[in-house]
């Protein structure tokens, strides 16, 4: 079984695949939490409608992961502050779960936010409804964090990436 590969989204190909995973993310995110995320959050009507505008840096970077040619998943990263971005929607088709994708792609999506220069990486999770992304999150050093945005979902909690501290401890 191959494990796969990841990178940032660059061609026409990458952001079709984009606009297909963000669809099904969308449709995913509806049936677990029981919440349409473009009614919940409207300005996310612009990411869908355009993931190449919406994720393109200085301001976002999409990462993709790929089993051969097929897309597997996404996440991406997008700015909030000056200072501090936002993981959205990392997402997995079932069948390309247990292959280590996820953690590829949250490994890339810090990069990419560090890459960026933001000094925080935020994000919202519902354990009780993605039990194995809050698990990869938390493992990966997010920790809670006051929330910026309230999506009117009971259980939602956000979660912080201190990458400022993580470069000044890389440097010593």
């Amino acid at each position: 079984m191959s494990a796969g590969a990841v990178h940032r989204a660059r061609t026409t190909a990458h952001w079709a695949a984009a606009a297909l995973l963000l669809d099904e993310h969308r449709r995913w995110v509806a049936a677990a939490v029981g919440a349409d995320v473009t009614a919940a959050q409207p300005a996310a009507r612009d990411e869908f409608a355009d993931p190449a505008r919406f994720y393109r840096p200085p301001d976002a970077a999409l990462v993709l992961a790929q089993v051969g040619e097929r897309p597997a998943g996404m996440v991406g990263v997008h700015r909030l502050t000056r200072s501090a971005a936002e993981l959205k929607r990392m997402y997995l088709r079932p069948w390309a779960r247990g292959r280590g994708l996820g953690r590829a792609l949250l490994a890339e999506a810090v990069a990419a936010a560090d890459d960026l220069g933001f000094d925080e990486l935020l994000l919202q999770t519902h354990p009780g409804a993605m039990p194995a992304a809050h698990h990869l999150y938390r493992g990966y050093g997010f920790r809670p964090a006051e929330p910026f945005h309230d999506l009117g979902v009971p259980g939602v909690l956000t979660l912080g990436l201190d990458l400022a501290g993580r470069r000044a401890g890389a440097a010593r």
